[in-house]
């Protein structure tokens, strides 16, 4: 794949370090036969699912591009972290000291489904707030579509780079909706550059029904 054609860059999805189903390994392999060339495995307040992801991909010489990334929940909603190393854990909970470590760090954040009102969301903070974030996830797979308008709306209103993310809790919804990324390279630091400048493209797509399916089907065995 050619830089003008962009690299495919899953960058929200859960293993069972958190609250997945499959292990990193299998989260990686899956990406991979899906044409993903940049991975993130973001795991709920832990950057271990893509350590682990990292290792995996190294080992097996998959040719996978491994982000270190985490989805902390915060006073103001779940925020999603990129580093080029993993944060020290516990990670913050109070949104500005995140903000701060993401900033000393060099680090990216992103406000995943942002106006989704059953989960944690950064909602109208993202108004006032949108200085903190480098981007906005505009297209959240796992959510009801209507969910999404108002993050495409305020992504475009507050001038904001677009992502779009799988939040994939099943394998089968790995690399669904993924985000179009234009770096010169699938190196994490041209990555997260490409995030910062707005070079993205979100992959606007309704999940696949195998994976609305497994996905309720796994919510359901969960809170059995």
């Amino acid at each position: 794949m050619s830089v003008e054609e962009g690299f495919v860059f899953e960058g929200h999805c859960h293993s069972y370090v958190s609250d997945g189903v499959g292990s990193p390994e299998l989260l990686v392999r899956v990406a991979v036969s899906r044409g993903v060339r940049v991975l993130s495995i973001t795991d709920h307040d832990t950057f271990r699912g893509s350590i682990l992801a990292w290792r995996v991909s190294r080992a097996l010489g998959l040719g996978l591009s491994v982000v270190y990334g985490a989805e902390v929940l915060t006073d103001w909603g779940d925020v999603l972290i990129y580093c080029l190393e993993p944060l020290r854990e516990p990670l913050p909970v109070e949104f500005g000291e995140l903000r701060d470590l993401a900033g000393s760090n060099n680090c990216v954040l992103i406000a995943p489904h942002p106006f989704h009102p059953f989960i944690p969301s950064v909602r109208l903070r993202l108004v006032d707030g949108a200085r903190f974030f480098d981007a906005v996830e505009v297209w959240n797979g796992k959510s009801i579509p209507v969910f999404n308008i108002p993050a495409i709306v305020y992504a475009r209103r507050l001038g904001k780079p677009a992502v779009s993310g799988s939040d994939a809790h099943v394998p089968s919804a790995v690399g669904e909706t993924p985000t179009i990324v234009y770096s010169s390279t699938e190196k994490p630091e041209d990555v997260l550059e490409a995030i910062r400048r707005g070079l993205t493209r979100p992959v606007i797509k309704i999940a696949s029904m195998k994976s609305i399916v497994e996905d309720i089907a796994w919510s359901v065995y969960r809170r059995i």
